[in-house]
C-alpha cells in the first residue's frame, strides 16, 4: 500500500504528536520512498532523538533517493533549467 505522499506525510505527523512514533515512521517511510523530502528529514530528526534505528533512516535515505533518481528525466531538467530552479 502506498497511497499520497502528502497524506503520509500528515498521518505521520498526526501520529507522532500522539507519541505512536513506529506508526509515525511507517508512514514517513513509504512517502520518503516515494520522494517525499519531508519525510525524509523528519525520519532523520526521529534518529536523532532515538525514536528510529540507523537502519531505517539508512532504509528511508536509499529509498528517497531511488525514488528521485527515478523521476530525473531530460525534460525535468531542461525545465529546471528554464526555469532557474
Amino acid at each position: 500500500m502506498k497511497g499520497n505522499v502528502r497524506s503520509r506525510y500528515n498521518l505521520g505527523i498526526t501520529e507522532y504528536e500522539n507519541g505512536n512514533y513506529d506508526l509515525a515512521l511507517q508512514h514517513w517511510m513509504i512517502s520518503a520512498k516515494m520522494g517525499y523530502e519531508y519525510s525524509l528529514s523528519n525520519i532523520k530528526e526521529m534518529f536523532m532523538n532515538g525514536h528510529a534505528a540507523k537502519a531505517q533512516y539508512a532504509e528511508a535515505l536509499i529509498g528517497y533517493r531511488d525514488a528521485v533518481e527515478d523521476m530525473r528525466s531530460p525534460q525535468r531538467e531542461e525545465a529546471k533549467r528554464r526555469l532557474g530552479a
